[in-house]
């Protein structure tokens, strides 16, 4: 699975006319850019705009949390499954912990 960090952003939705959508990954000026047909509905394209512009903020809170975990200075507790959760998250996200 790649990581999100290779896909250009922002991500991007619209509607047509006749109802069918499109996203949009990165800037189109700018390349890298791709666009593809969307999803079915405007709700799914916005739900998939919404996840590929979070992760990256997302990846560096799960990390900034893990390294927090890791440090021995720090009076940081969290349940091992917790934290197992947070490593699975990470690596969905094509990220090594």
């Amino acid at each position: 699975m790649a990581a999100f960090k290779h896909l250009p952003l922002p991500a991007a939705f619209g509607e047509r006319p006749d109802g069918t959508t499109w996203i949009s990954l990165g800037d189109p000026p700018k390349p890298p850019h791709m666009q593809f047909d969307g999803p079915p509905c405007a709700k799914a394209a916005a739900e998939i705009v919404r996840t590929i512009n979070a992760a990256p903020a997302a990846v560096d809170a799960l990390k900034a949390v893990l390294a927090s975990l890791r440090d021995p200075d720090a009076d940081n507790v969290l349940p091992n499954a917790a934290t197992e959760k947070v490593v699975a998250a990470l690596a969905a996200m094509g990220e090594r912990s």
